[in-house]
C-alpha cells in the first residue's frame, strides 16, 4: 500500500523538518510508516486485507448469519461489513452447505454507509426460501459472504493550486479520481475554464502539469473529487514529521531522552500524560484529534 502522503505532498505540508540528506526512499518509508499508524489509531481493519482510506476492493468477506429460531425471532436481515463506507455491493450471498444457499440480486438488497439490509422475498420472516426449507445437515452455523467496494468520495470545488514550477500546480490534496464520473475541471483566475488539452492531470499526486509555462503570477483553481479525507493526510503528515524529528535524536544517541541541560540553557521534549502510565507527545495528540472521526468501532461483529 502506497503511503496515504507522497514524499513530494509531504516537502510542501510546512512541517519545518530538515529534510537535507533524506532520500525519497527513506521519506516513503517514513511515511508508510506514519500511514500505519493512522490505521492503527482508527482501529481499522487490518486482516485479511488491511484497510485503505483511499478505498479498495474486497472478496468474499464472510460473516456469520443467523437463521433465528422461526418464531420470536426471524433469519438476520442486515449485515455489517468490515470495511466503510461502503459504495456498492456486487455479489450478496448465504451459504447453508457446500452446495446450497441464495445468492442475493441487486435489487434485493439496499446497500447503507456501514451496512447491508437484505430486502429479498427470499428471506422471509420464518426461514430462508420460506417454509422451513433448510438442509438437516450442512454447516453448524451458515456463512453470509459479500464481494464489495469501499471508499470515500471527498467533492473540492476551486481549491487554489500553488506553483511548483513554471508548469506544474499542486493541490492541498492529493489522490484525484481518474473517473469520468468525477471529472477534473481547471479554471484561470477569471473563472474561465482551461481547456484540458493544455495541461495533463496527475490524479494521485494532485498536481495539474500544463504543456507550457505560465505567468508566475497567473493564479490557477481546480475542481476534483478526493478519494482521500483532508484529516487522514494531515495526520499522517504530523506522524511522519515527529517520526523524523526522533530519526534526528536517534541519531545523535540520545534516543528516549526527554530533556538536557548546558549551563542555564535547558531543551525539554513536551510530554503529556495518558491515563497516568501512557505518553503521548503533542503531535500524536493532535493526531488522534483528527483521526476520532474515522475510528472504526466494533460491537457485536463477527
Amino acid at each position: 500500500m502506497e503511503p496515504y502522503v507522497t514524499p513530494e505532498r509531504f516537502k510542501t505540508m510546512g512541517f519545518g523538518v530538515d529534510l537535507d540528506g533524506v532520500e525519497d526512499f527513506e521519506l516513503r518509508s517514513v511515511l508508510r510508516r506514519a500511514s500505519d499508524r493512522v490505521n492503527t489509531i482508527t482501529a481499522a481493519p487490518g486482516l485479511p486485507v488491511p484497510h485503505d482510506f483511499r478505498g479498495g476492493s474486497i472478496t468474499a468477506e464472510e460473516h456469520h448469519w443467523g437463521m433465528g429460531d422461526g418464531v420470536s425471532i426471524g433469519p438476520q436481515r442486515t449485515v455489517y461489513l468490515w470495511h466503510t463506507p461502503i459504495r456498492a455491493v456486487s455479489d450478496l450471498r448465504i451459504r447453508l452447505t457446500n452446495t446450497q444457499g441464495v445468492e442475493f440480486q441487486p435489487t434485493e438488497f439496499m446497500v447503507f454507509d456501514k451496512e447491508v439490509e437484505i430486502v429479498s422475498l427470499a428471506l422471509t420472516s420464518s426461514s430462508i426460501f420460506g417454509s422451513y426449507i433448510v438442509p438437516e445437515i450442512g454447516l453448524t452455523e451458515p456463512r453470509i459472504q459479500a464481494d464489495y467496494t469501499y471508499g470515500y468520495a471527498v467533492p473540492i470545488t476551486r481549491q487554489t493550486l500553488d506553483p511548483t514550477d513554471g508548469k506544474t500546480f499542486r493541490a492541498q490534496d492529493q489522490w484525484w479520481f481518474d473517473d469520468e464520473d468525477y471529472p477534473v475541471t481547471v479554471y484561470d483566475q477569471s473563472g474561465a475554464t482551461i481547456s484540458s488539452s493544455a495541461y495533463t492531470v496527475h490524479h494521485d499526486e494532485g498536481t495539474v502539469e500544463f504543456t507550457t509555462n505560465r505567468d508566475p503570477d497567473s493564479v490557477v483553481y481546480a475542481s476534483f473529487t478526493s478519494k482521500l479525507p483532508r484529516g487522514i493526510s494531515t495526520a499522517t503528515g504530523i506522524l511522519a514529521a515527529e517520526a523524523l524529528g526522533d530519526r534526528e535524536t536517534r541519531a545523535r544517541g540520545m534516543s528516549g531522552l526527554r530533556s538536557i541541560r548546558v549551563g542555564e540553557i535547558e531543551l525539554e521534549k513536551e510530554m503529556q500524560m495518558r491515563g497516568g502510565t501512557t505518553l503521548v507527545t503533542p503531535a500524536v495528540a493532535e493526531a488522534e484529534s483528527l483521526l476520532a472521526p474515522f475510528r472504526f468501532i466494533w460491537a457485536g461483529m463477527a
